[in-house]
């Protein structure tokens, strides 16, 4: 039998998403961070962001909901470090490396086609997009030729788990990084809400920037709430 989460309001954010991974949808819209503020309280979050007080009713009967699904997995809570990695690269990393090469070439395209309908905003999605590429090119190196290699290891030192512990410290860091230009994004284009003049390609960038801010807000939270909290 699986096993399921007693939603109330001291269950974290990643608690939640790990045990309710459906629910990352709801908490995008409203703009709640579950990925690097995964230690917080969803009744803190809650609070802070005006909710009425049913919301909390809402999600433990969206959760239930869920529960009665037979095509849902096994919360990741239950999958071995391989296997738990091996998900990681298969699901996100793979398909985000997709994504933001798709991206490069298409934001590249708007920016010379739109650059007379709003320059300042053009330029400023060029580069804040620029610089979330290459953050998540050098943490997924980071994080593929160190990082998960070590954790495979069978044999496991106390110094070689404290260096996994020191190396974790500096990928947190870079993931906050990686969600404050997402959530740059987010402002800069009202939520991804493409302007008036936006063409079919404009239009793709914003649903594609959407996808892959969605992936790796998800993507954090596995790996800062479950697969890093093992060290």
């Amino acid at each position: 039998m699986q096993p399921t989460l007693q939603i109330n309001a001291q269950t974290t954010l990643g608690e939640l998403v790990t045990f309710f991974p459906d629910i990352t949808h709801r908490l995008n819209d409203l703009h709640i961070d579950y990925c690097c503020q995964g230690d917080r309280s969803l009744q803190s979050a809650i609070n802070d962001a005006g909710l009425p007080a049913d919301f909390m009713g809402e999600v433990q009967q969206a959760y239930q909901a869920f529960l009665t699904r037979t095509d849902r997995e096994a919360p990741i809570t239950e999958l071995s470090n391989p296997q738990l990695i091996d998900l990681i690269l298969q699901i996100h990393h793979q398909p985000e490396r997709i994504l933001w090469k798709e991206l490069d070439e298409l934001i590249n395209k708007i920016l010379l086609v739109h650059f007379h309908h709003d320059q300042v905003l053009l330029l400023q999605l060029h580069r804040n997009f620029s610089l979330l590429k290459m953050e998540l090119e050098q943490h997924f190196a980071k994080e593929e030729k160190i990082l998960f290699p070590a954790m495979l290891q069978a044999e496991q030192t106390p110094e070689s788990r404290m260096a996994i512990r020191e190396l974790i410290e500096q990928l947190e860091s870079e993931h906050e990084v990686a969600g404050q230009l997402i959530k740059q994004i987010i402002e800069l284009t009202q939520h991804f809400s493409p302007p008036n003049y936006a063409c079919p390609t404009m239009k793709a960038v914003y649903a594609k920037l959407h996808q892959l801010s969605d992936d790796i807000f998800l993507h954090i939270a596995k790996e800062n709430s479950v697969l890093f909290k093992r060290y």
